[in-house]
C-alpha cells in the first residue's frame, strides 16, 4: 500500500548569531520575568521622542504655511522648533546608548580576544561617562544666568514667559540619563549579555542579506 506523501513541516528560522543583531541581547531587558524601571524610562524616552518629532513637523508645516501660503509668518514657531530640536536630541541620546546604535568604528573590536574587548569597552564608557558629566556639570552652570532670559519669540507670539533655561535644562538631563544607560550597557556586556557596547546594524544587514544569497532556492521554497 502506498505511503501517503509526507508534507514538510515549516522550518524555524535560526536566531540571529551574526554580531550586532544577537536576537537576545539587543534588548536590555531580555531575560527580565516583568517591566523594569529602565524599561519604563526607556519606553517614556521613546514616548517623549515621538512627540516631540511629530510636534517639531506640525510647528514647521504651520510656519511653512503662515510665511508662504498666507503671507503673515509667525514670531515664535521657529524659536519653539529650535527648543523642541534640542529636548529631542538630548533625550533622543541616551535612547541610542542604551541600545548600542551610535556610531563607533569597530574594526578592532571584531579582531581582539573577548577578554581584550570587555577592557576596551570599559574604557570606553568611562571616557563617554567623563564626558557625560563634563557637559551635563558645564551646561548645569548656565542654568543660573539663563533663567533671566527669555526666548522673546515665543513670550511675544504666545504669551509664555518661556526662559533660555528651559533649552538648557535639556543637556544636563540628557547627559544624567546618558551616563545610566551608558553604565547599565557596561553591565550587561560584563554579565555577558550583549557582546559590544555599539553594533553595527547595518552590517548586519549586509550579512544577513549575503546568508539569504547563499542559502540555495530549494531551502527557501521550503522554508514559504
Amino acid at each position: 500500500m502506498d505511503q501517503p506523501p509526507t508534507q514538510d513541516l515549516p522550518r524555524q528560522h535560526e536566531p540571529s548569531k551574526e554580531i550586532g543583531v544577537p536576537h537576545e541581547t539587543s534588548n536590555p531587558n531580555f531575560g527580565k520575568s516583568g517591566p523594569s524601571l529602565m524599561g519604563a524610562l526607556d519606553t517614556a524616552l521613546c514616548w517623549l521622542v515621538g512627540i516631540g518629532l511629530m510636534s517639531m513637523t506640525a510647528i514647521l508645516m504651520i510656519q511653512v504655511l503662515a510665511r508662504y501660503i498666507i503671507n503673515s509668518p509667525t514670531v515664535w514657531s521657529e524659536e519653539l522648533a529650535v527648543s523642541l530640536f534640542v529636548w529631542v536630541a538630548m533625550l533622543a541620546i541616551p535612547l541610542g546608548l542604551r541600545r548600542g546604535e551610535h556610531l563607533t568604528l569597530d574594526l578592532l573590536t571584531h579582531h581582539i580576544p573577548p577578554l581584550a574587548n570587555k577592557v576596551l569597552a570599559v574604557v570606553i564608557a568611562t571616557l563617554s561617562v567623563l564626558t557625560f558629566v563634563l557637559i551635563g556639570y558645564f551646561a548645569f552652570k548656565l542654568l543660573q544666568s539663563a533663567d533671566r532670559q527669555l526666548l522673546a519669540g515665543i513670550a511675544g507670539g504666545l504669551a509664555i514667559q518661556a526662559k533660555v533655561s528651559w533649552v538648557y535644562l535639556a543637556i544636563p538631563v540628557g547627559s544624567a540619563l546618558a551616563v545610566v544607560f551608558t553604565i547599565e550597557r557596561l553591565v550587561l556586556l560584563l554579565r555577558g549579555k550583549v557582546r559590544f557596547l555599539n553594533v553595527d546594524a547595518d552590517q548586519a544587514l549586509v550579512d544577513g542579506a549575503g546568508r539569504d544569497l547563499d542559502t540555495p532556492a530549494s531551502e527557501n521554497a521550503r522554508d514559504k
